[in-house]
């Protein structure tokens, strides 16, 4: 039951971090808006959207790495099972 319940939180964390493109476009468009209309400078702009963007883009590989550990580690499993 508790293998299960840890799937889930997975799997949902890892929907979350699929919608990267929806969180990146509106975080581009909002940054963008406070930039226009002289709320932010440049330099808070490029920091902000480049730290924003390689967080995101971390975390992803991040998970696309534990995936790959996982299923190499339940192969071994089986292998011994065998």
């Amino acid at each position: 039951m508790k293998n299960f319940w840890i799937e889930v939180l997975k799997k949902i964390v890892e929907s979350a971090i699929s919608v990267k493109v929806i969180v990146i476009f509106s975080y581009l468009i909002i940054s963008t808006f406070l930039l226009w209309h002289g709320k932010m400078s440049g330099g808070d702009f490029a920091t902000s959207n480049g730290a924003i963007i390689s967080i995101v883009f971390a975390l992803r590989e991040g998970f696309k790495v534990a995936k790959i550990k996982r299923t190499e580690s339940e192969s071994e499993k089986e292998k011994m099972m065998v």
